[in-house]
């Protein structure tokens, strides 16, 4: 890798910030997280969700950064480079075969925004609630306007994954994370002023504490690791992009606050708006692709909080598509440099993506009773990435780190050989990352190959 050209970097600590909080914030934050929230008990699952991210999320975020810098090089590359031999890169490897299925139904999904977009001053501006559930079957189970629609979302992302590191993930993020944030200020505005908005607001901030259970603290742990993305090699890839001097802790928790706040305020637009109208908070995926626009056909303007609501959907699932695509490209570019270049790795990236959507697509339509090892296509993919891969990655990165890279090697990436003041934070840090997140995410990695197993 000597005789390549030098690898891009960050502009500064607000492009990567922005552009990994983007990579971070998506449909876990804005569509799982309120009716997590709702379904396990309210302000009691926000407080376990907040303790977890401090507990553990932080610190394994952290590591990812960490081996990334370290690399300077996709996360095959960054994994062999840390242990000194290739007993962990396969690590890299099963982020990548996880970043293409995960990418593949993640665009079917944005399709269906471009569909709730386009529809926003026209169908869904008069609809009546009623007939929402229609207008999203028949949406979603056509044969060619959802894999048009997820074709669009794809060539989206691979457009800003060509432009590169500054050019284009990092001046997309620069626009669409504060355009974000804009649009959810005016929605959570208009959500807490909603007559009947108040007994969804106490729900949401109010914490009953006899509600926590094992289930629920279980439920914020996966939610957690789900919402910022530990466990995808995204991070690591992400990372690679640092300057050595950048300060990564900093970095680290302001890219945990970012994610953290944009789920909170989805969770103050989505809860009591429910509440408002007599929803379910605990209804899944329905509460946002359902749900939502029929409260917002209620609503004075309905069609521009419609279109406002999916345009910020759409933002945030884009900058999470951009850095799924980002943990394909590098090892496209690094492992066969005369054979890819950027721009052709972002659209062999993209084309395999397509093939793998459509059976995704075609699943919640005309092959919705296509089973294979008992499940249909998207919950085969989405199991095993959530189930099985990613919380395995997430332990093996704990156990390199905390057991493998060593103290003094972690010590000195976190204060950058001693030029940094982080002494007393990597105390607490490191005990965490080799204590308690291996035992935490043991458990996890083993409920989940359990539930895995007897899928077959």
């Amino acid at each position: 890798m000597d005789n390549k050209k030098p690898r891009e970097q960050w502009s500064g600590r607000l492009g990567f910030v922005l552009a990994t909080a983007g990579s971070a914030v998506g449909l876990g934050n804005i569509m799982k997280f309120p009716w997590m929230t709702g379904q396990y008990g309210g302000a009691a699952f926000l407080v376990v969700y907040i303790l977890v991210m401090l507990v553990i999320g932080i610190g394994m975020l952290l590591c990812d950064f960490l081996i990334g810098r370290n690399g300077k090089a996709n996360a095959v590359e960054s994994y062999r480079k840390l242990v000194g031999n290739r007993s962990f890169t396969w690590m890299g490897y099963l982020g990548i075969f996880g970043a293409m299925l995960a990418l593949s139904y993640y665009a079917v999904f944005g399709g269906w925004m471009l569909h709730y977009i386009v529809n926003s001053f026209t169908t869904l501006a008069h609809i009546d609630p009623a007939d929402v559930g229609g207008f999203f079957g028949n949406a979603v189970g056509a044969v060619w306007n959802p894999i048009l629609g997820t074709f669009i979302f794809l060539a989206l992302t691979v457009f800003i994954v060509c432009g590169g590191v500054k050019k284009g993930i990092e001046r997309a993020s620069l626009f669409m994370m504060p355009a974000l944030i804009i649009i959810l200020v005016v929605l959570i505005f208009r959500a807490i002023t909603l007559p009947g908005a108040g007994e969804g607001i106490a729900y949401y901030l109010k914490p009953d504490l006899s509600k926590i259970t094992p289930v629920v603290i279980a439920a914020a742990v996966g939610q957690c690791f789900f919402s910022l993305n530990v466990g995808t090699t995204g991070m690591v890839n992400y990372g690679s992009y640092l300057s050595d001097k950048e300060d990564v802790f900093k970095s680290t928790m302001q890219v945990a606050f970012t994610d953290f706040a944009i789920a909170f305020f989805a969770g103050l637009i989505i809860i009591p708006s429910a509440f408002a109208f007599n929803i379910d908070v605990g209804s899944g995926p329905a509460l946002l692709f359902v749900t939502m626009p029929s409260l917002f056909a209620q609503l004075p303007a309905g069609g521009f909080f419609c279109f406002l609501f999916f345009v910020l959907l759409l933002f945030a699932s884009l900058t999470s598509s951009v850095s799924i695509l980002e943990i394909f490209v590098p090892f496209m570019t690094e492992t066969f440099p005369k054979a890819f270049n950027r721009t052709k790795a972002s659209i062999l990236g993209g084309v395999i993506c397509l093939l793998l959507g459509i059976p995704v697509s075609l699943s919640f339509g005309i092959w919705g009773d296509v089973r294979i090892l008992g499940q249909d296509i998207f919950s085969l993919y989405d199991n095993f990435i959530c189930v099985f891969a990613y919380p395995l990655i997430a332990l093996c990165t704990a156990v390199i780190v905390g057991w493998i890279w060593g103290k003094k090697n972690a010590m000195d990436a976190v204060t950058n050989h001693g030029t940094l003041e982080h002494k007393k934070i990597y105390d607490v840090w490191f005990f965490l990352v080799r204590f308690v997140c291996p035992v935490l995410l043991l458990i996890v990695v083993y409920t989940g190959l359990r539930d895995f197993i007897q899928i077959f």
